[in-house]
């Protein structure tokens, strides 16, 4: 069984997607629990990334220690632009678990985000170019990885082994899906896998390489009672989506006040009845410039509330989420923490269940495609 350590949710759900598309049997936890009989890959989604750096080691040591007695193969899952608290949540897997170093490969060549000559590029752009600059917690300030991880870490170029340096991080390059399975076999049983989804997939195909891969391409289906969460001042415009029209979804967004600062009570109040009457709608923080930090951590916690109080007033069928720090505060605030993996509507793109409820979760910086 492999067991993956991720820093939030989407990632989580990138993962357990891709475990259920090479036709393995997948659970996803908030937390550690022991696994089904039969269980393929269990994946525990932690919040380290928007924990402060103290609270990340803490919470990965923890989770850690009760890996120890199990057996499995470890995989950590990073950011894929390497936000967060890379490079100490992995020093503490490798201390308590007894790894000699760790292999990251973080980039994602399937998505046009490749590192090359110690530089990390996204759709052919230096890092420090794209829209990450503007990340509210992690804004990329720089393109080299050195930069961003620090004096830690080593560049593994496709050509070299692991036992050229005495470093215990090292980051790959790899340009394209052949250079990730380049890198991928080159660990061994001492080395703790760390990365990317691109990574994770090839590790798969070594691990369990006569699996039967699922095909299906398939469309989130409206329902008479949904509920979708835009967490992102970036999030897409969703209206003329053909789901929303299907469902005939409406959008309430935080007003500019709220936004701003002022009590959130009046509006969250107005949602009960507003969900009641419309069955699927839409609450966003709206297209609005990046409030900064603090702005983003007060955001997420209304959304969570607002999403809290619709599902106390008639469960959905279907829950949409767009964002993992939104996407945990949500799910944290429903008190939900174990899900049967649905589907893989697209790479990154996943459907989990809770009871009779599927929740859909979305990175903040993938697009929906046709699935919407």
């Amino acid at each position: 069984m492999i067991t993956v350590i991720a820093d939030d949710i989407t990632g989580a759900a990138e993962i357990a997607g891709a475990a259920w598309r090479h036709g393995l049997n997948v659970e996803l936890s908030t937390d550690f629990v022991q696994p089904q009989s039969g269980t393929d890959v269990f994946v525990i989604a932690t919040n380290t990334r928007s924990n402060s750096e103290p609270d990340a080691i803490k919470e990965t040591q923890r989770i850690a220690e009760l890996l120890k007695n199990n057996h499995c193969t470890v995989f950590k899952k990073t950011d894929s632009v390497l936000r967060g608290h890379v490079v100490t949540e992995l020093n503490a897997l490798i201390e308590t678990l007894g790894f000699t170093r760790a292999l990251l490969l973080p980039q994602n060549p399937s998505k046009n985000r490749i590192i090359a000559n110690g530089t990390y590029y996204v759709d052919g752009k230096p890092l420090a170019e794209t829209t990450f600059k503007d990340d509210p917690e992690y804004p990329a300030t720089s393109s080299y990885v050195t930069d961003i991880l620090g004096s830690e870490i080593a560049l593994l170029p496709l050509d070299e082994n692991l036992t050229r340096n005495t470093k215990r991080i090292n980051i790959a390059e790899a340009s394209n899906l052949d250079h990730v399975k380049t890198q991928v076999n080159k660990i061994s049983t001492n080395i703790l896998p760390a990365g990317g989804a691109d990574m994770f997939k090839a590790l798969l195909q070594k691990m369990f390489p006569n699996s039967n891969i699922r095909h299906e391409n398939i469309k989130i289906t409206p329902c008479e009672y949904s509920i979708i969460a835009c967490g992102s001042t970036q999030s897409e415009d969703i209206t003329n989506r053909s789901f929303a029209k299907a469902s005939k979804t409406y959008t309430a967004t935080i007003p500019d006040d709220v936004f701003n600062g002022e009590p959130a009570d009046t509006w969250l109040l107005s949602l009960p009845n507003l969900y009641l009457r419309c069955k699927s709608l839409a609450i966003s923080v709206g297209h609005k410039e990046n409030g900064g930090l603090q702005c983003a951590l007060r955001l997420k916690k209304i959304m969570a509330e607002a999403v809290g109080q619709l599902v106390k007033t008639h469960k959905p069928e279907l829950i949409i989420i767009e964002g993992g720090a939104t996407a945990y505060s949500i799910i944290k605030r429903l008190n939900w923490n174990k899900f049967s993996l649905k589907a893989e509507y697209r790479p990154g793109i996943v459907g989990m269940t809770y009871g009779n409820t599927e929740i859909v979760l979305k990175p903040g910086s993938y697009p929906w495609g046709d699935i919407l």
